[in-house]
């Protein structure tokens, strides 16, 4: 399984004599996002018990929290809570190294 620290990589740079950490995006995440249409996918319909939880949903598919923001990129959600209601259909895209319970 990836180590999700790895979707980014940490560059040290200075701003104004002060030490900063810059974040940016790994090239597999990269790869991932302009991938993501052409991936497998699964449609589910969002069950009661996790309305607004993309994490949980994350869980229960791919086996850890950590991937909720690839399930929010697939359906284009912007707010969790009005967005992922229960009895609502959304994408769980297949995601390479993880498991695929959907």
């Amino acid at each position: 399984m990836p180590n999700p620290h790895e979707l980014y990589k940490a560059v040290s740079v200075t701003h104004r004599d002060k030490p900063l950490s810059v974040l940016s995006p790994s090239v597999e995440f990269s790869n991932f996002i302009e991938n993501m249409g052409n991936s497998n996918y699964k449609i589910a319909i969002i069950p009661e018990g996790v309305d607004g939880r993309p994490d949980l949903i994350a869980l229960q598919v791919y086996a850890t929290e950590n991937l909720w923001w690839a399930i929010m990129l697939a359906n284009g959600i912007l707010d969790a809570k009005t967005e992922l209601t229960a009895g609502k259909k959304i994408v769980l895209p297949k995601i390479e190294g993880y498991p695929f319970r959907a």
